[in-house]
């Protein structure tokens, strides 16, 4: 049986993922800014998804202030390459927090650790109480967050259907790609919008959807799939 939360005419069931859609790479101030991000769009799928009912499983970049991939500090990386990336995203600095309209009312954030209590979050996301959910994360995998891979597949089970997992957010060439990649190597049924992404490189976007499409990905717009 499929959750009382799902829009009825959404067959399967979907599921919104949006990757990190967060002051530092979307503000034109930001300390990673990400040309073109479509800041627009991306609250427009926020209002849809609490409207209809659709969940949202996010990723936020999600840092310490001496996080080993910045340039500010001495911090060794953990397998010898450091990218030295300007101070970004830091946990409870401005830059962190999620660009304004974005954050629908009711949501978790869940740490970046081996291991914590998942269960009532995915009850509480399938079954409408929360709208979404958020994993912390240092790389650009959301599932770099530990809890990530289980959290999704009970997720998939408490839905009673597999769902579409519509991905958007920045950057394409990263953070999406790999969002988006990860989800089809495990067998979800993934789509991204490429309306509702931008990247930092119009050579590796272009790559990346070429990477994504064939992996399987669905390559659609924000009109067309909210009609």
């Amino acid at each position: 049986m499929v959750s009382g939360n799902q829009n009825p005419r959404s067959s399967p069931p979907r599921v919104f993922v949006d990757v990190d859609v967060q002051r530092d790479f979307c503000d034109e101030a930001g300390a990673l800014h990400v040309k073109g991000s479509p800041n627009d769009v991306f609250r427009r799928l926020t209002e849809h998804a609490v409207a209809h009912g659709i969940p949202i499983v996010g990723s936020v970049d999600s840092h310490a202030w001496d996080a080993w991939e910045f340039a500010s500090n001495d911090t060794p990386a953990p397998e010898g390459k450091k990218p030295g990336f300007p101070d970004h995203c830091v946990k409870g600095t401005p830059g962190w927090m999620k660009v304004e309209g974005t954050l629908p009312p009711r949501f978790r954030f869940l740490p970046n650790v081996p291991a914590a209590p998942i269960d009532a979050a995915v009850r509480e996301l399938a079954t409408g109480k929360i709208h979404a959910v958020y994993f912390e994360k240092e790389v650009y995998s959301l599932f770099a967050n530990p809890l990530a891979e289980g959290f999704l597949k009970d997720l998939t089970t408490a839905l009673g259907a597999a769902p579409e997992f519509v991905v958007y957010g920045v950057a394409t060439d990263y953070c999406v790609r790999a969002a988006a990649l990860g989800l089809a190597q495990r067998g979800y049924r993934t789509t991204v919008l490429t309306d509702a992404v931008a990247g930092i490189t119009e050579a590796g976007v272009a790559a990346a959807l070429a990477e994504m499409r064939a992996a399987g990905v669905t390559l659609t717009t924000t009109s067309a799939l909210l009609g």
